[in-house]
């Protein structure tokens, strides 16, 4: 019973956080008082509670699991929408990969693959936190089309490179610098490719009235966001420098020999691959990759190499938290919200193209993302809005682009993306890097889109 309510009692209940408390609830009540953008009463409650809620979630003022199933309560209560509606996110087949991503990657883990070949391998190459970094952002790119669900990709990479930093001696802000820098690459080089990332990328190239195909979103994309990632990492690395640089990677058990693979050990590595090479080639067998991970993980059950206890990786808050905060961007855009935000939006937008009106498109996007959070879902709004707004002036794939570029790699709080929210609540890293990073990432983005998207797609015939 202890054991469950440290998942809802706050740690240290004194005046500090009463305090806390009390400033909480200051804003979202001003918001429900001065209903902003001619908001609805209903409209203001259910942007009032998800504001307090974010707030709960930045602070750790509430812990995840009562102030996500509080947001549940108010949305249920204020918006009208049904209950499939609001937990849609837990009802999708991404929410059943990510359970058995769990699973899977704790098997990756038990068949010995990680202590006897990528930690060897990885100690061997990686000297320093910043040439991990550039390993990570290379392994991303290299299994770009082996593990093609982006979540399922960034769940093992992550556990991959957990349990190498575990057998290093460095301190634990290093570890969670570099831990938070695994969640940033994996969004930077998912909009590479169409097919890097399956579910947003396709969800943004559907909106668009000329058609893109995974070789036209690589040849308008790959080469500036190969750019953008080496930029953001100088960034990353500039911003983080006093925990990254003249730190060496030292291997707490450098001198132990790595015992040989069991034959128990040995054929959940060919499951392993087996499934690897299912998921590459996708395309030709047409298995669903979801179907392929649960049959596979329940043979490295039916093996021995995942057991009862097993079922302990899969991190119930951050599911709980995943599906309160995929819910935000739904409910405020089936309430109408969304759409009376994004009226007040349109008198910004200059009559002519220019440098200035991309700015605005950027600038839009943005917004509309730090009020509705899912990448997905402020996709589904910004973009089919920008086309009724923009498309006499501006080519429908740039809109895509733009909007893509826009909401992928940016982010001010952890609810800005699934990914970082992930990493979050399984303790990678502090949700005050996001804000640390984010904030001056947000200029980056204009940057590197007035800097490199934009002459790259001059030089490629786009503009």
């Amino acid at each position: 019973m202890q054991n469950i309510w440290k998942y809802i009692i706050p740690e240290k209940i004194n005046k500090i956080w009463g305090i806390k408390m009390c400033l909480s609830i200051l804003f979202p009540i001003l918001t429900f008082i001065w209903k902003p953008f001619d908001l609805t009463f209903q409209q203001a409650a259910i942007v009032a509670s998800t504001i307090l809620v974010i707030i709960w979630w930045s602070a750790g003022i509430v812990k995840k699991i009562p102030a996500s199933f509080f947001l549940l309560l108010m949305y249920y209560i204020f918006s009208g929408a049904s209950v499939k509606t609001i937990i849609s996110f837990s009802l999708s087949e991404t929410f059943l990969m990510i359970i058995v991503t769990y699973l899977f990657s704790q098997g990756i883990a038990n068949s010995g693959l990680i202590d006897k070949i990528f930690q060897p391998l990885l100690i061997k190459l990686v000297h320093t936190p910043c040439q991990c970094l550039i390993a990570v952002v290379g392994i991303f790119y290299l299994t770009m089309y082996v593990i093609p669900q982006p979540l399922a990709r960034l769940i093992i990479v992550s556990s991959v490179l957990y349990h190498f930093l575990q057998h290093i001696n460095i301190p634990e802000k290093t570890k969670n610098i570099i831990m938070y820098g695994v969640f940033v690459a994996s969004a930077v080089v998912n909009i590479s490719t169409k097919d890097a990332d399956i579910i947003l990328n396709n969800v943004a190239a559907s909106f668009s009235k000329i058609p893109i195909s995974n070789k036209l979103w690589a040849y308008y994309m790959f080469i500036p966001t190969l750019i953008t990632c080496c930029l953001l990492g100088i960034l990353f690395i500039y911003i983080f420098h006093k925990d990254l640089i003249g730190i060496p990677l030292k291997n707490i058990e450098k001198e132990n020999k790595i015992s040989p693979f069991s034959a128990q050990q040995k054929l959940a590595i060919g499951i392993i691959i087996m499934t690897v090479l299912l998921w590459t080639t996708n395309g030709i067998h047409g298995i669903n990759n979801t179907l392929i991970t649960i049959i596979s993980t329940i043979i490295l059950f039916a093996i021995k190499i995942l057991h009862k206890e097993d079922w302990k990786s899969i991190d119930i808050t951050t599911l709980i938290f995943l599906t309160a905060a995929f819910s935000i961007g739904n409910i405020i855009k089936f309430c109408g919200a969304a759409d009376k935000v994004f009226g007040q939006l349109q008198a910004i937008f200059p009559t002519k193209f220019s440098l200035l009106y991309i700015c605005v498109m950027i600038l839009t996007t943005m917004l509309l993302h730090m009020i509705l959070g899912s990448n997905t879902t402020t996709l589904s709004v910004v973009i089919p809005g920008l086309m009724i707004l923009c498309s006499q002036i501006v080519k429908s794939p740039i809109i895509v682009f733009i909007s893509v570029i826009s909401v992928s790699f940016h982010a001010i709080l952890p609810f800005h993306s699934i990914s970082l929210m992930i990493g979050v609540s399984n303790n990678y890293y502090p949700a005050k890097y996001v804000t640390k990073l984010g904030l001056p990432v947000t200029l980056l983005v204009y940057l590197v889109v007035i800097g490199i998207y934009i002459p790259y797609w001059k030089i490629v015939g786009l503009l």
